[in-house]
Protein backbone atom coordinates (compact mmCIF):
# COMPACT_ATOMS: atom_id res chain seq x y z
CA UNK A 1 0.00 0.00 0.00
CA UNK A 2 3.19 2.62 1.12
CA UNK A 3 4.73 1.72 -2.17
CA UNK A 4 1.42 2.35 -4.17
CA UNK A 5 1.11 5.58 -2.38
CA UNK A 6 4.87 6.45 -3.36
CA UNK A 7 4.19 5.74 -6.64
CA UNK A 8 1.07 7.71 -7.22
CA UNK A 9 2.48 10.71 -5.16
CA UNK A 10 5.19 10.47 -7.65
CA UNK A 11 2.76 10.86 -10.84
CA UNK A 12 1.43 14.37 -9.26
CA UNK A 13 3.95 16.65 -10.62
CA UNK A 14 4.06 15.54 -13.88
CA UNK A 15 -0.17 15.41 -13.83
CA UNK A 16 0.27 18.83 -13.05
CA UNK A 17 2.82 19.60 -15.64
CA UNK A 18 0.27 17.90 -17.81
CA UNK A 19 -2.93 19.51 -16.55
CA UNK A 20 -3.83 15.52 -16.28
CA UNK A 21 -7.19 13.96 -14.78
CA UNK A 22 -5.86 12.41 -12.07
CA UNK A 23 -6.80 13.97 -8.41
CA UNK A 24 -4.42 15.90 -5.98
CA UNK A 25 -5.14 13.81 -3.47
CA UNK A 26 -4.04 10.07 -2.81
CA UNK A 27 -7.19 7.82 -3.74
CA UNK A 28 -7.36 5.82 -1.18
CA UNK A 29 -9.66 5.75 2.03
CA UNK A 30 -9.39 5.04 5.83
CA UNK A 31 -10.18 1.36 5.52
CA UNK A 32 -11.70 -1.24 2.79
CA UNK A 33 -14.82 -0.12 1.65
CA UNK A 34 -17.96 -1.69 0.53
CA UNK A 35 -20.84 0.35 -1.74
CA UNK A 36 -24.25 -0.62 -1.82
CA UNK A 37 -26.32 0.83 -4.94
CA UNK A 38 -29.98 0.24 -5.85
CA UNK A 39 -33.55 1.06 -5.98
CA UNK A 40 -34.83 2.51 -2.83
CA UNK A 41 -36.86 -0.39 -0.58
CA UNK A 42 -34.56 -2.89 -2.61
CA UNK A 43 -33.39 -3.76 0.64
CA UNK A 44 -29.56 -2.28 0.93
CA UNK A 45 -30.11 -1.15 4.76
CA UNK A 46 -32.22 -4.21 5.53
CA UNK A 47 -28.58 -6.16 4.46
CA UNK A 48 -26.52 -3.59 5.62
CA UNK A 49 -27.70 -4.66 9.38
CA UNK A 50 -27.68 -8.53 8.51
CA UNK A 51 -24.23 -8.39 7.73
CA UNK A 52 -23.43 -6.18 10.52
CA UNK A 53 -25.04 -7.73 13.10
CA UNK A 54 -27.16 -4.90 14.14
CA UNK A 55 -29.85 -2.23 13.22
CA UNK A 56 -27.83 0.63 12.44
CA UNK A 57 -29.82 1.80 9.18
CA UNK A 58 -33.33 2.34 9.03
CA UNK A 59 -35.46 0.11 7.14
CA UNK A 60 -38.99 0.62 4.96
CA UNK A 61 -41.07 0.59 1.60
CA UNK A 62 -41.11 3.92 1.26
CA UNK A 63 -37.45 5.53 1.12
CA UNK A 64 -36.16 6.58 4.22
CA UNK A 65 -32.87 7.83 3.48
CA UNK A 66 -31.69 10.76 1.70
CA UNK A 67 -27.92 10.99 2.53
CA UNK A 68 -24.28 8.74 1.86
CA UNK A 69 -24.00 7.10 5.27
CA UNK A 70 -20.69 5.68 5.88
CA UNK A 71 -20.94 3.11 8.53
CA UNK A 72 -17.49 2.24 10.28
CA UNK A 73 -16.27 -0.02 13.54
CA UNK A 74 -14.83 2.32 16.26
CA UNK A 75 -14.50 1.64 19.94
CA UNK A 76 -17.86 3.73 20.43
CA UNK A 77 -20.93 4.61 18.81
CA UNK A 78 -20.95 8.16 17.95
CA UNK A 79 -22.29 10.40 14.69
CA UNK A 80 -20.67 12.81 12.45
CA UNK A 81 -22.54 15.32 10.05
CA UNK A 82 -21.39 15.96 6.64
CA UNK A 83 -19.36 18.92 7.33
CA UNK A 84 -17.03 17.23 9.79
CA UNK A 85 -16.80 13.73 7.90
CA UNK A 86 -15.24 15.42 4.54
CA UNK A 87 -13.33 18.20 6.53
CA UNK A 88 -11.32 14.77 8.43
CA UNK A 89 -8.08 14.20 6.10
CA UNK A 90 -8.02 10.90 7.52
CA UNK A 91 -11.11 9.38 6.24
CA UNK A 92 -10.39 10.12 2.73
CA UNK A 93 -13.59 11.68 1.73
CA UNK A 94 -12.21 15.09 1.17
CA UNK A 95 -12.36 15.43 -2.20
CA UNK A 96 -16.31 15.34 -2.53
CA UNK A 97 -16.11 18.72 -2.23
CA UNK A 98 -15.81 19.34 -5.34
CA UNK A 99 -19.51 18.15 -5.73
CA UNK A 100 -20.57 20.81 -3.35
CA UNK A 101 -22.50 21.82 -0.40
CA UNK A 102 -25.50 20.51 -1.47
CA UNK A 103 -23.63 16.70 -1.14
CA UNK A 104 -21.71 17.69 2.17
CA UNK A 105 -25.01 18.42 4.10
CA UNK A 106 -26.38 14.71 2.80
CA UNK A 107 -23.84 12.97 4.12
CA UNK A 108 -22.91 11.04 7.32
CA UNK A 109 -20.68 8.84 9.57
CA UNK A 110 -21.93 6.43 11.79
CA UNK A 111 -19.50 4.78 14.22
CA UNK A 112 -20.89 1.66 15.97
CA UNK A 113 -18.29 -0.22 18.32
CA UNK A 114 -19.02 -4.29 18.48
CA UNK A 115 -18.66 -4.50 14.73
CA UNK A 116 -17.68 -7.96 13.38
CA UNK A 117 -16.55 -6.01 10.06
CA UNK A 118 -13.13 -4.70 9.51
CA UNK A 119 -14.18 -2.40 6.78
CA UNK A 120 -16.70 0.07 5.94
CA UNK A 121 -19.99 0.15 4.27
CA UNK A 122 -21.24 2.81 1.92
CA UNK A 123 -25.40 3.13 1.90
CA UNK A 124 -26.81 5.26 -0.84
CA UNK A 125 -29.56 6.97 -1.34
CA UNK A 126 -32.55 5.01 -3.15
CA UNK A 127 -33.01 5.56 -6.72
CA UNK A 128 -36.14 6.47 -7.90
CA UNK A 129 -37.37 8.01 -11.49
CA UNK A 130 -39.43 11.47 -10.94
CA UNK A 131 -42.67 12.27 -13.18
CA UNK A 132 -40.52 14.79 -14.59
CA UNK A 133 -38.07 12.43 -15.34
CA UNK A 134 -40.34 9.17 -16.63
CA UNK A 135 -38.83 9.87 -20.29
CA UNK A 136 -36.08 7.61 -19.56
CA UNK A 137 -32.87 6.33 -18.21
CA UNK A 138 -31.08 8.55 -21.04
CA UNK A 139 -32.96 11.71 -20.19
CA UNK A 140 -32.32 12.46 -16.91
CA UNK A 141 -29.87 15.62 -15.91
CA UNK A 142 -27.03 15.01 -13.78
CA UNK A 143 -27.89 17.72 -11.41
CA UNK A 144 -31.59 16.35 -10.23
CA UNK A 145 -30.66 15.88 -6.59
CA UNK A 146 -29.25 19.28 -6.42
CA UNK A 147 -25.41 17.38 -6.98
CA UNK A 148 -24.12 15.34 -9.65
CA UNK A 149 -25.42 12.02 -7.88
CA UNK A 150 -23.99 9.63 -10.85
CA UNK A 151 -20.48 11.82 -10.33
CA UNK A 152 -20.07 11.04 -6.71
CA UNK A 153 -21.21 7.35 -7.41
CA UNK A 154 -18.54 6.94 -10.00
CA UNK A 155 -16.42 8.64 -7.64
CA UNK A 156 -16.97 6.40 -4.66
CA UNK A 157 -17.68 3.00 -6.76
CA UNK A 158 -13.47 3.83 -8.02
CA UNK A 159 -12.23 4.20 -4.59
CA UNK A 160 -14.65 1.06 -3.17
CA UNK A 161 -13.30 -2.65 -3.11
CA UNK A 162 -16.88 -4.11 -3.37
CA UNK A 163 -19.82 -2.88 -5.24
CA UNK A 164 -22.98 -4.36 -4.44
CA UNK A 165 -26.24 -3.38 -6.93
CA UNK A 166 -29.37 -4.32 -5.47
CA UNK A 167 -32.95 -5.04 -7.31
CA UNK A 168 -36.18 -6.02 -5.83
CA UNK A 169 -38.96 -7.66 -7.24
CA UNK A 170 -41.15 -4.78 -7.59
CA UNK A 171 -38.92 -2.42 -9.27
CA UNK A 172 -36.77 -5.50 -11.72
CA UNK A 173 -34.18 -2.76 -13.21
CA UNK A 174 -36.64 -0.97 -14.37
CA UNK A 175 -36.08 2.35 -12.72
CA UNK A 176 -34.17 4.61 -15.28
CA UNK A 177 -31.97 6.33 -12.80
CA UNK A 178 -30.80 2.89 -11.79
CA UNK A 179 -30.05 1.67 -15.41
CA UNK A 180 -28.23 5.13 -16.03
CA UNK A 181 -25.91 4.79 -12.88
CA UNK A 182 -24.96 1.16 -14.21
CA UNK A 183 -24.22 2.61 -18.02
CA UNK A 184 -22.11 5.69 -16.47
CA UNK A 185 -21.00 5.64 -13.23
CA UNK A 186 -20.24 1.70 -12.56
CA UNK A 187 -19.06 1.30 -16.19
CA UNK A 188 -15.47 -0.17 -16.24
CA UNK A 189 -16.72 -2.08 -12.39
CA UNK A 190 -17.11 -5.60 -13.36
CA UNK A 191 -14.11 -6.76 -11.38
CA UNK A 192 -15.65 -5.73 -7.86
CA UNK A 193 -19.80 -5.26 -9.05
CA UNK A 194 -22.27 -7.45 -7.18
CA UNK A 195 -25.48 -7.87 -9.11
CA UNK A 196 -27.66 -8.80 -6.37
CA UNK A 197 -31.85 -9.41 -6.87
CA UNK A 198 -33.09 -9.22 -3.47
CA UNK A 199 -35.86 -10.06 -1.76
CA UNK A 200 -36.23 -13.35 -3.77
CA UNK A 201 -39.10 -14.71 -1.08
CA UNK A 202 -41.83 -12.54 -1.55
CA UNK A 203 -42.34 -14.49 -5.03
CA UNK A 204 -45.64 -16.54 -4.16
CA UNK A 205 -45.43 -18.16 -7.88
CA UNK A 206 -42.54 -19.57 -10.07
CA UNK A 207 -44.30 -17.55 -12.87
CA UNK A 208 -43.99 -13.87 -11.21
CA UNK A 209 -40.68 -15.27 -10.40
CA UNK A 210 -39.41 -16.02 -14.17
CA UNK A 211 -41.56 -12.76 -14.86
CA UNK A 212 -39.04 -10.55 -12.70
CA UNK A 213 -35.86 -11.83 -13.52
CA UNK A 214 -36.67 -11.85 -17.03
CA UNK A 215 -37.54 -8.04 -16.91
CA UNK A 216 -34.41 -7.80 -15.04
CA UNK A 217 -32.04 -9.18 -17.76
CA UNK A 218 -33.90 -7.55 -20.38
CA UNK A 219 -33.12 -4.24 -18.65
CA UNK A 220 -29.46 -5.07 -18.11
CA UNK A 221 -28.84 -5.73 -21.54
CA UNK A 222 -29.77 -2.44 -22.80
CA UNK A 223 -26.66 -0.95 -20.56
CA UNK A 224 -24.33 -3.91 -20.66
CA UNK A 225 -22.71 -4.07 -23.68
CA UNK A 226 -22.18 -7.67 -24.43
CA UNK A 227 -23.87 -11.13 -25.20
CA UNK A 228 -22.83 -12.70 -22.04
CA UNK A 229 -24.85 -11.18 -18.81
CA UNK A 230 -22.61 -10.84 -15.29
CA UNK A 231 -24.05 -13.62 -12.49
CA UNK A 232 -26.68 -11.99 -11.01
CA UNK A 233 -27.10 -12.99 -6.98
CA UNK A 234 -31.01 -14.39 -6.06
CA UNK A 235 -31.00 -14.00 -2.22
CA UNK A 236 -33.48 -13.07 0.48
CA UNK A 237 -33.06 -11.96 4.41
CA UNK A 238 -33.44 -14.56 7.38
CA UNK A 239 -37.00 -13.83 8.81
CA UNK A 240 -39.25 -15.27 11.39
CA UNK A 241 -41.39 -16.88 8.99
CA UNK A 242 -38.30 -19.16 7.03
CA UNK A 243 -38.47 -22.46 8.35
CA UNK A 244 -42.52 -22.38 8.67
CA UNK A 245 -42.80 -24.16 5.92
CA UNK A 246 -42.03 -28.33 5.73
CA UNK A 247 -42.54 -29.03 2.23
CA UNK A 248 -39.46 -29.92 0.62
CA UNK A 249 -39.29 -27.57 -2.73
CA UNK A 250 -39.84 -24.65 -0.98
CA UNK A 251 -37.09 -26.21 1.64
CA UNK A 252 -34.91 -26.52 -1.56
CA UNK A 253 -35.31 -23.15 -3.15
CA UNK A 254 -35.09 -21.23 0.52
CA UNK A 255 -32.21 -23.24 0.68
CA UNK A 256 -30.40 -21.87 -2.94
CA UNK A 257 -31.95 -18.44 -1.45
CA UNK A 258 -29.82 -18.76 1.25
CA UNK A 259 -26.78 -20.25 -0.23
CA UNK A 260 -26.39 -16.94 -2.39
CA UNK A 261 -26.73 -14.52 0.39
CA UNK A 262 -24.02 -16.33 2.30
CA UNK A 263 -21.89 -15.98 -0.80
CA UNK A 264 -22.53 -12.44 -1.20
CA UNK A 265 -21.53 -11.73 2.33
CA UNK A 266 -17.91 -13.53 1.92
CA UNK A 267 -18.08 -11.64 -0.76
CA UNK A 268 -17.92 -8.77 0.93
CA UNK A 269 -16.16 -10.04 3.79
CA UNK A 270 -13.13 -10.63 1.68
CA UNK A 271 -12.96 -6.51 0.79
CA UNK A 272 -9.71 -5.59 2.87
CA UNK A 273 -8.18 -8.73 0.94
CA UNK A 274 -9.22 -7.56 -2.46
CA UNK A 275 -8.06 -3.45 -1.21
CA UNK A 276 -4.52 -4.34 -2.43
CA UNK A 277 -5.10 -5.68 -5.61
CA UNK A 278 -8.03 -3.04 -6.34
CA UNK A 279 -4.99 -0.05 -4.87
CA UNK A 280 -2.47 -1.41 -7.42
CA UNK A 281 -5.24 -1.75 -10.35
CA UNK A 282 -6.47 2.03 -9.16
CA UNK A 283 -2.49 3.00 -9.72
CA UNK A 284 -2.18 0.99 -13.27
CA UNK A 285 -5.09 3.19 -14.79
CA UNK A 286 -4.01 6.51 -13.31
CA UNK A 287 -1.13 5.54 -15.16
CA UNK A 288 -2.39 4.57 -18.53
CA UNK A 289 -4.60 8.25 -18.28
CA UNK A 290 -1.57 9.82 -17.28
CA UNK A 291 0.87 8.38 -20.32
CA UNK A 292 -2.41 8.73 -22.73
CA UNK A 293 -2.39 12.02 -21.86
CA UNK A 294 1.50 12.43 -22.25
CA UNK A 295 1.28 11.37 -25.65
CA UNK A 296 -1.45 13.15 -27.31
CA UNK A 297 -0.07 16.47 -25.83
CA UNK A 298 3.44 15.01 -27.10
CA UNK A 299 1.46 14.90 -31.05
CA UNK A 300 -0.17 18.28 -30.02
CA UNK A 301 2.64 20.26 -29.92
CA UNK A 302 4.40 18.36 -32.29
CA UNK A 303 2.19 19.42 -35.06
CA UNK A 304 1.84 23.09 -33.49
CA UNK A 305 5.40 23.60 -33.57
CA UNK A 306 5.38 22.42 -37.02
CA UNK A 307 3.21 25.25 -38.17
CA UNK A 308 4.44 27.81 -36.42
CA UNK A 309 8.11 26.84 -37.65
CA UNK A 310 6.20 27.25 -40.91
CA UNK A 311 5.45 30.33 -40.39
CA UNK A 312 8.45 31.28 -39.13
CA UNK A 313 10.16 30.12 -42.20
CA UNK A 314 7.49 32.66 -44.71
CA UNK A 315 7.64 35.67 -42.33
CA UNK A 316 11.49 35.11 -42.44
CA UNK A 317 12.17 34.61 -46.19
CA UNK A 318 9.87 37.46 -46.72
CA UNK A 319 11.22 39.83 -44.61
CA UNK A 320 15.18 38.40 -45.97
CA UNK A 321 14.27 39.02 -49.52
CA UNK A 322 12.62 41.77 -49.43
CA UNK A 323 15.47 43.65 -46.83
CA UNK A 324 17.83 41.99 -49.70
CA UNK A 325 16.00 43.67 -52.56
CA UNK A 326 15.24 46.76 -51.15
CA UNK A 327 19.47 47.54 -50.26
CA UNK A 328 19.94 46.32 -54.09
CA UNK A 329 18.10 48.93 -55.29
CA UNK A 330 19.22 51.53 -52.59
CA UNK A 331 22.97 50.76 -54.06
CA UNK A 332 22.68 50.33 -57.62
CA UNK A 333 19.71 52.98 -57.79
CA UNK A 334 21.22 55.78 -55.74
CA UNK A 335 23.76 57.52 -58.20
CA UNK A 336 21.40 57.52 -61.12
CA UNK A 337 18.15 58.08 -59.79
CA UNK A 338 16.95 61.13 -57.91
CA UNK A 339 14.39 59.72 -56.36
CA UNK A 340 16.14 56.85 -55.05
CA UNK A 341 15.47 57.64 -51.79
CA UNK A 342 12.33 58.14 -51.44
CA UNK A 343 11.36 54.70 -53.64
CA UNK A 344 13.74 52.62 -50.81
CA UNK A 345 11.62 54.07 -48.22
CA UNK A 346 8.81 53.25 -50.03
CA UNK A 347 10.11 49.48 -50.38
CA UNK A 348 11.00 49.35 -46.13
CA UNK A 349 7.26 49.92 -45.94
CA UNK A 350 6.39 47.70 -48.35
CA UNK A 351 8.54 44.49 -46.76
CA UNK A 352 7.36 46.05 -43.09
CA UNK A 353 3.85 45.53 -43.83
CA UNK A 354 3.73 42.70 -46.11
CA UNK A 355 5.62 40.92 -43.11
CA UNK A 356 3.39 42.13 -40.24
CA UNK A 357 0.64 40.92 -42.80
CA UNK A 358 2.09 37.74 -42.60
CA UNK A 359 2.70 37.26 -39.09
CA UNK A 360 -1.11 38.57 -38.42
CA UNK A 361 -2.31 35.65 -40.79
CA UNK A 362 0.21 33.06 -39.27
CA UNK A 363 -0.97 34.05 -35.97
CA UNK A 364 -4.38 33.96 -37.10
CA UNK A 365 -4.08 30.70 -38.61
CA UNK A 366 -2.61 29.32 -35.53
CA UNK A 367 -4.89 30.29 -33.26
CA UNK A 368 -7.79 28.79 -35.09
CA UNK A 369 -5.61 25.83 -35.56
CA UNK A 370 -5.67 25.46 -31.36
CA UNK A 371 -9.27 25.57 -31.16
CA UNK A 372 -9.67 23.55 -33.99
CA UNK A 373 -7.11 20.44 -32.25
CA UNK A 374 -10.00 20.81 -29.31
CA UNK A 375 -12.64 19.48 -31.31
CA UNK A 376 -13.92 16.12 -30.96
CA UNK A 377 -13.24 14.88 -34.83
CA UNK A 378 -9.58 16.25 -34.51
CA UNK A 379 -8.83 14.57 -31.05
CA UNK A 380 -10.03 11.35 -32.39
CA UNK A 381 -7.49 11.46 -35.44
CA UNK A 382 -4.50 12.37 -33.03
CA UNK A 383 -5.50 9.58 -31.29
CA UNK A 384 -5.60 7.56 -34.29
CA UNK A 385 -2.28 8.55 -34.91
CA UNK A 386 -0.64 7.77 -31.26
CA UNK A 387 -2.60 4.56 -30.61
CA UNK A 388 -2.46 3.12 -34.61
CA UNK A 389 -0.67 -0.55 -33.28
CA UNK A 390 -3.45 -0.46 -30.12
CA UNK A 391 -6.41 0.37 -32.97
CA UNK A 392 -4.83 -1.99 -35.13
CA UNK A 393 -4.88 -4.94 -32.68
CA UNK A 394 -8.30 -4.34 -31.46
CA UNK A 395 -6.73 -3.43 -28.06
CA UNK A 396 -10.23 -2.75 -26.10
CA UNK A 397 -8.52 -1.51 -22.93
CA UNK A 398 -7.04 1.19 -24.50
CA UNK A 399 -10.35 2.50 -26.20
CA UNK A 400 -12.00 2.51 -22.48
CA UNK A 401 -9.22 4.60 -21.34
CA UNK A 402 -9.45 6.70 -24.86
CA UNK A 403 -13.30 7.29 -23.55
CA UNK A 404 -12.14 8.30 -20.08
CA UNK A 405 -9.88 11.09 -21.00
CA UNK A 406 -11.58 12.40 -24.12
CA UNK A 407 -13.64 14.25 -22.36
CA UNK A 408 -11.25 16.04 -20.03
CA UNK A 409 -8.49 16.28 -22.99
CA UNK A 410 -9.96 19.58 -24.36
CA UNK A 411 -10.04 21.36 -21.18
CA UNK A 412 -6.47 20.49 -20.90
CA UNK A 413 -5.41 22.29 -24.17
CA UNK A 414 -7.44 25.04 -23.33
CA UNK A 415 -4.82 25.81 -20.52
CA UNK A 416 -1.77 25.64 -22.87
CA UNK A 417 0.02 22.72 -21.36
CA UNK A 418 3.66 22.06 -21.17
CA UNK A 419 5.16 19.48 -23.84
CA UNK A 420 6.14 16.20 -21.99
CA UNK A 421 9.39 15.08 -22.79
CA UNK A 422 10.64 11.45 -23.72
CA UNK A 423 11.57 11.24 -20.13
CA UNK A 424 8.48 11.50 -19.00
CA UNK A 425 6.96 9.30 -21.43
CA UNK A 426 9.74 6.41 -20.02
CA UNK A 427 8.89 6.60 -16.72
CA UNK A 428 4.88 6.55 -17.37
CA UNK A 429 6.14 3.33 -18.99
CA UNK A 430 8.53 2.01 -16.09
CA UNK A 431 5.69 2.03 -13.79
CA UNK A 432 3.70 0.41 -16.25
CA UNK A 433 5.80 -2.27 -17.27
CA UNK A 434 8.06 -2.52 -14.91
CA UNK A 435 7.40 -1.84 -11.29
CA UNK A 436 3.27 -2.63 -11.30
CA UNK A 437 3.94 -6.08 -12.13
CA UNK A 438 6.61 -6.68 -9.93
CA UNK A 439 3.85 -5.05 -6.72
CA UNK A 440 1.58 -7.63 -8.34
CA UNK A 441 4.09 -10.45 -7.89
CA UNK A 442 4.44 -9.65 -4.54
CA UNK A 443 0.66 -9.89 -3.46
CA UNK A 444 -0.56 -12.61 -6.13
CA UNK A 445 -1.26 -15.82 -4.64
CA UNK A 446 1.98 -18.90 -4.28
CA UNK A 447 1.39 -21.12 -7.56
CA UNK A 448 3.30 -23.33 -9.95
CA UNK A 449 3.67 -20.36 -12.32
CA UNK A 450 5.00 -17.86 -10.32
CA UNK A 451 8.60 -16.73 -11.03
CA UNK A 452 11.02 -17.77 -9.06
CA UNK A 453 12.46 -13.99 -9.03
CA UNK A 454 9.01 -13.22 -7.28
CA UNK A 455 9.55 -15.67 -4.83
CA UNK A 456 13.01 -14.07 -3.91
CA UNK A 457 11.97 -10.65 -3.76
CA UNK A 458 8.99 -11.08 -1.46
CA UNK A 459 11.04 -12.96 1.32
CA UNK A 460 13.33 -9.95 0.58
Amino acid sequence: MDQCQALYQSLLPLNEKLHGPLDAIYPSMALPAVLLVGNHSSGKSSFINHVLGRQIQKAGVAPTDDAFTIIAPGPEDRDQDGPALIGDPDWGFSPLRQFGPTLIHHSLLKIRRDLNANFIMIDTPGMIDSPGNATGFLGKTPMDRGYDFQGVLRWMAERADVVCLFFDPDKPGTTGETLSVLLHSLSGMDHKLLIVLNKADQFEKMHDFARAYGSLCWNLSKVIPRKDLPRIYTMCLPTSNSDKSDAPTVSVLQQDLETARHEVVEQIRQAPARRVDNVITLLYDSCCLLEMQAKLLQDWHARKSKLFWKAVQQVTGVLTVGSAATALWHTTAAATVSSAAAVTSGMAATVLLSTSGLMWYHSTALQAWTEQSQTASELSAAFSRTHAREIQNGDEYTAAVWQRLRHTLPTALSQSPSKPSAKDIQYLQSILHEQIPALRRQVSPQHYGKSSNSNDDTNE
